[in-house]
């Protein structure tokens, strides 16, 4: 399977020069004007704003270049808007595209199933990204990072940095899904494998920049001694960064993924490190299988796993690491 990811993941790679080409060559409403008579491929994302889903869309989009199809990208505006993520997944099925991909909201795992019924009916192939969905059989497969490891990776940096010992905490941006497997792996790995290091407080900031700031400081207000801070995605490790640099504290701060800010904190030093994914493949490989699917090759495996990297301030300007970044 390694073989087969690393071959998609080149070949997205090879093609990321489409995605970064001129305004014209995607619409304002997330569509790709190509469609190379191709059909077309709907993917509905927990967000539209953020780098992370900008860099999947780039990913999407570029798929649809290369293999002829219009790709339509839609989201919500934040990852808290459960419901408005389920009308944009039902009106995708009932424009009939010849593939969707799906990416959860927390607030969108109890509905989505049953919504995911009628695409069945219509037998239009769905593919779930980034975020596992439960409570259906109708998705071909799930391509998304290992979140419970990249958890795990992130604790064990952690624990080499900070000598195996003190307290940490987490702020995780969600309850479930992604979020809650990053925090868990995290956790699990400390509790299995650093006995001496104790998680004293986790929060949710709800991938909410204001909020995951002042969850951040009312943790290090009570526990000036942490020695490592941990968030589960870019917008709750920034916060953190923020607050213990803004404190003058020589707290260890470790996150997931990567933006434009969470890079530059990266180079200030301000991080320590950060388990960064590859949404560009992932975006890409979604529309490859889709329209693979379309045509009556199915993916091989129910679940695909888009490898990530770990990145510090003294790898992050390596050749391999900025084809990721």
């Amino acid at each position: 399977m390694k073989k087969m990811i690393a071959a998609a993941l080149g070949a997205a790679l090879a093609v990321s020069g489409l995605a970064a080409c001129s305004p014209e060559d995607v619409t304002s409403d997330g569509e790709s004007p190509s469609t190379g008579g191709g059909g077309r491929v709907t993917l509905v994302a927990k967000a539209n704003a953020s780098e992370y889903w900008s860099k999947v869309k780039e990913g999407a989009m570029a798929a649809g270049k290369e293999l002829g199809v219009e790709v339509v990208f839609n989201g919500p505006d934040t990852e808290s808007e459960g419901d408005k993520q389920l009308n944009q997944l039902e009106s995708a099925i009932n424009d009939k595209p010849i593939g969707i991909g799906f990416a959860p909201q927390d607030g969108a795992q109890d509905g989505a199933p049953r919504l995911l019924e009628n695409a069945k009916a219509a037998e239009i192939p769905v593919i779930i990204f980034d975020t596992p969905l439960g409570g259906s059989d109708v998705p071909l497969t799930t391509i998304a990072s290992d979140n419970a490891g990249m958890g795990a990776e992130a604790a064990e940096k952690l624990a080499e940095a900070a000598g195996g010992k003190g307290k940490v905490a987490i702020i995780a941006h969600g309850e479930v899904g992604t979020a809650g497997e990053r925090r868990d792996g995290f956790r699990d790995w400390l509790t299995e494998n650093a006995p001496d290091m104790e998680v004293v407080d986790v929060q949710n900031g709800e991938s909410d920049p204001a909020k995951s700031r002042d969850k951040a400081q009312g943790i290090l207000q009570a526990h000036p001694d942490l020695v490592g801070f941990f968030g589960t995605d870019d917008d709750s490790v920034i916060a953190i960064a923020d607050e213990v640099a803004a404190k003058s504290m020589k707290t260890t701060v470790i996150g997931i993924d990567a933006s434009p800010d969470v890079l530059t904190l990266l180079e200030e030093s301000k991080i320590f490190g950060v388990v960064v994914q590859n949404p560009f493949g992932m975006g890409y490989k979604t529309v490859e299988m889709l329209v693979d699917a379309s045509k009556g090759t199915m993916p091989a495996e129910t679940n695909i796993v888009s490898e990530s990297v770990w990145v510090t301030p003294e790898n992050m300007n390596d050749a391999d690491v900025q084809e990721i970044l």
